[in-house]
């Protein structure tokens, strides 16, 4: 495990530490972590200090402690993932898990495959998962051993004989240890369109519209975000289902500027494919924007669920529903933030915009 001195040209000598709390809405940045990175993944809470997450620009693997500011990389970034690699060994970190035992689980994008590591941030083993559902990795987890995938499969690969696409798609839940799969919720089939790579058709999700959204508490009490009711149904580890109240909601319109963002996104991401930037695109866009574009649950048994922009540049707005599925209140970031992670301790964390551009961790506390 090496100490990090320099990342995207910031320079971490001599940490002294994070800055001082400041308010903002209900939301009281405590921290922040000095340095700048890429682009942040989500934001896993070891301790009351300590946190882990990857910077997936610059393909890293961090772990950061508040208090001092002290920052490590850990394990080792390679080009190729062999089959016999070690567990510390990654090419392309994107998402990070807390499984039991404050086991800390990395997926692997590229390698596709999950590393278990130590609060310590020392590499452990690779973990076996049962292939189910294709290759996609499993991105979320509770304490009790389990893995949750949502199936795409039966959408991409439907059975012999079947003439339309199927209108739910089902969450299977994965038992780690044995291998053993049920499944524990259907969501909504995604709105399917036509998007058009030159000359070449092929089917796409529709852009801005309304999409379920699942998560699971550590102790497998999972809840589903409805985004064509606007709302959060929850299920017992029992497998008994709570309906959540539904929400009004007027959708904003989507703009051509909202159009062309998504474009331009998608010609950014088509770079490192070798994509011609100056192929002809369309992609199929829904008029209006969903009531909500992203879910993440909290220890605590909240659901946030973040609104869709007006503007590239407006502050991220969270309308936080309870575990009996009821609306609480809306909780807004400043403009150049976003929701990370949430801790057990209470604390919330955040993507934080540095002047320069780059991105570092704020850690929030909401009165």
């Amino acid at each position: 495990m090496k100490s990090v001195l320099s990342l995207c040209a910031v320079a971490l000598l001599g940490l002294a530490g994070c800055s001082k709390a400041e308010s903002q809405n209900g939301l009281t940045l405590e921290a922040r972590l000095p340095g700048g990175f890429g682009q942040l993944s989500n934001v896993v809470e070891l301790d009351s200090g300590r946190v882990v997450f990857a910077d997936t620009r610059e393909k890293l693997f961090l772990i950061a402690a508040f208090g001092s500011g002290k920052l490590d990389t850990l394990g080792r970034r390679v080009e190729a993932v062999k089959p016999d690699a070690a567990p510390g060994e990654y090419k392309f970190p994107g998402w990070v898990a807390l499984l039991a035992g404050r086991t800390v689980a990395l997926v692997d994008f590229s390698a596709l495959r999950t590393t278990l590591w130590n609060e310590q941030g020392q590499p452990l083993r690779v973990m076996p998962i049962a292939p189910v559902a294709g290759t996609a990795p499993v991105l979320v987890y509770d304490t009790m051993g389990h893995g949750y995938k949502i199936d795409y499969q039966t959408m991409l690969e439907p059975e012999p004989g079947q003439t339309r696409m199927p209108d739910s798609v089902p969450v299977l839940r994965i038992d780690l240890a044995g291998g053993k799969v049920d499944t524990v919720a259907l969501l909504a089939a995604p709105e399917l369109g036509e998007a058009k790579f030159g000359e070449q058709k092929q089917p796409a999700a529709t852009v801005f519209a309304p999409n379920d959204f699942f998560g699971v508490l550590a102790n497998g009490t999972a809840w589903v975000a409805r985004g064509r009711h606007n709302r959060v149904d929850w299920r017992a580890p029992d497998g008994k289902w709570s309906q959540g109240k539904s929400r009004k909601h007027t959708g904003q319109p989507v703009t051509q500027a909202d159009k062309d963002r998504v474009l331009a996104q998608v010609r950014e991401q088509g770079k490192q494919y070798g994509m011609p930037q100056d192929l002809p695109i369309e992609y199929p866009f829904a008029q209006t924007k969903p009531p909500f574009d992203f879910a993440l649950g909290r220890p605590n048994g909240e659901v946030w669920l973040q609104r869709p922009r007006g503007q590239e540049d407006a502050a991220m707005v969270y309308d936080v529903y309870n575990r009996q599925g009821a609306w609480q209140r809306e909780v807004a970031f400043p403009a150049g933030a976003s929701l990370a992670g949430f801790g057990e301790s209470g604390a919330i964390y955040a993507s934080l915009r540095n002047a320069d551009g780059t991105r570092t961790v704020g850690r929030y506390w909401l009165r």
